[in-house]
């Protein structure tokens, strides 16, 4: 369950934490180090880390990808906005876990509000201007946490068990019931908090890698380029729906996928590596429901999958229809839920989608097939280097990546026929685009 957030410290003043540990200035162009214990160190990070929690110069609203994109007129500019935002928002999350009751016996929140911590103060002792430590500073922080959809979809798994247990004896169970709604709706509300603050913070770190990356390859990415950090201003949305149906056809589920290519030529302002994980997310999904409602059948007597891209000079919809038999009508709202999936072995049924636990590389997929069919996570995601990828999550994670790129994610249930998934894409400004970076170079 939840405990109550602390009230905020009047009069709390920053700490001068980690600006101690840097080089202090002394005068007109002087600098100096000041030298301090490592548990003195420690001390700091953790006051200003709580004082960073509590910090209300404005309300700390989710960054979306255009919010990104205006802030970012200078590879200094996109810098200083890493980290201006990232510790807070470390912060924010280091309280947000411990909101918790009993949060430090369940490992994975252990974990995860740990590794908030260290990225929290590896940012803090961090130089902005410093064009050849800092990037590498978020770097660590990207690879680290790159491990927090599987851990806080475990996680979440031991908080559902513990809220969802047996009736007391001589309690109601409509009582206990309606506490549990309660309850889930809780755990349901923390867990969007904490992935939508993940969602900006991953969009954010994903930017500013991509224009270093750009800013040392001028050669490749010059004025001529396409490419604006993680953007590219001519996105092509047939080719990436194209990659993402190869990679699936090579993994854990047999499946056939047609494709309905557009008349024309659809190109577009858009941000490539994550619609092609979401692209890769549902038809994952869509994949292992026809396989599991197949049951045994060979792959080529397997009810086919479709994919549809429309668009007219605003958007670009793409469908994904299947005949994997959807969902029961009783269970169908749950599939936005972060808890349901990661809490039980399955819909009966025949279930209404789900990813492989793994569709990595082609090979290991090869040698995946040969195994049974399993029942594990319906609605479940491969596990790869997508920030979308989790143990059963993958679903509402793609419709919150969507919403911040601009766009959004629906989903049709057809209970006894399958699912139809529709993508919608707004495309993006690309004169807003082009301002960052002085209208120059990215790399996707």
């Amino acid at each position: 369950m939840l405990g109550r957030l602390s009230s905020p410290v009047r009069g709390a003043a920053s700490c001068p934490a980690c600006g101690s540990a840097r080089p202090a200035r002394r005068g007109p162009g002087r600098r100096t180090q000041v030298q301090i214990s490592a548990a003195r160190l420690e001390e700091f990070v953790q006051a200003e880390l709580n004082v960073f929690a509590r910090r209300a110069r404005r309300p700390l609203q989710p960054l979306k990808l255009l919010e990104i994109l205006r802030a970012s007129s200078s590879l200094e500019k996109v810098a200083e906005l890493v980290h201006e935002e990232l510790p807070v928002r470390f912060a924010r999350r280091v309280k947000h876990i411990e909101r918790v009751e009993g949060w430090t016996e369940i490992p994975q929140l252990v974990s995860l509000h740990g590794m908030h911590v260290k990225s929290f103060r590896e940012l803090r002792l961090a130089d902005p201007s410093d064009t050849s430590q800092f990037p590498e500073a978020i770097d660590r922080v990207r690879q680290r946490h790159k491990r927090i959809a599987p851990l806080f979809a475990e996680a979440l798994k031991r908080i559902d068990d513990v809220l969802i247990g047996e009736p007391r004896v001589g309690e109601a169970v409509e009582q206990v019931d309606g506490r549990d709604a309660r309850d889930r709706q809780a755990v349901e509300d923390w867990a969007e908090t904490f992935f939508r603050s993940r969602v900006s913070t991953e969009l954010l770190m994903s930017h500013y890698v991509a224009c270093v990356g750009a800013s040392q390859n001028d050669g490749d990415h010059g004025s001529g380029s396409t490419k604006v950090g993680i953007i590219d201003t001519r996105c092509d949305p047939w080719e990436i729906c194209q990659q993402a149906v190869a990679q699936i056809q090579e993994g854990l589920w047999p499946c056939r996928i047609e494709t309905e290519s557009p008349s024309e030529s659809v190109l577009f302002c858009h941000a490539p590596r994550y619609l092609f994980y979401i692209m890769k997310e549902l038809l994952a999904n869509s994949a292992r429901a026809t396989a599991e409602s197949a049951g045994s059948r060979d792959e080529s007597e397997l009810e086919p999958i479709r994919v549809t891209l429309c668009s007219d000079e605003h958007q670009v919809v793409i469908r994904i229809s299947d005949r994997g038999g959807g969902m029961p009508s009783n269970r169908a709202k749950q599939m936005w839920s972060y808890t349901f999936s990661t809490s039980r072995s399955g819909l009966e049924g025949g279930g209404g989608g789900g990813g492989g636990e793994d569709l990595g590389s082609a090979e290991e997929a090869g040698s995946a097939r040969l195994r049974p069919v399993e029942r594990l996570r319906p609605w479940g995601v491969f596990m790869g280097q997508s920030p979308i990828a989790g143990r059963g999550i993958g679903l509402p994670l793609s419709r919150l990546y969507a919403m911040y790129l601009g766009g959004s994610l629906d989903v049709i249930n057809m209970p006894g026929l399958g699912v139809d998934a529709y993508l919608f894409l707004n495309g993006i400004d690309p004169y807003e685009a082009r301002v960052g970076l002085g209208g120059g170079s990215g790399s996707e």
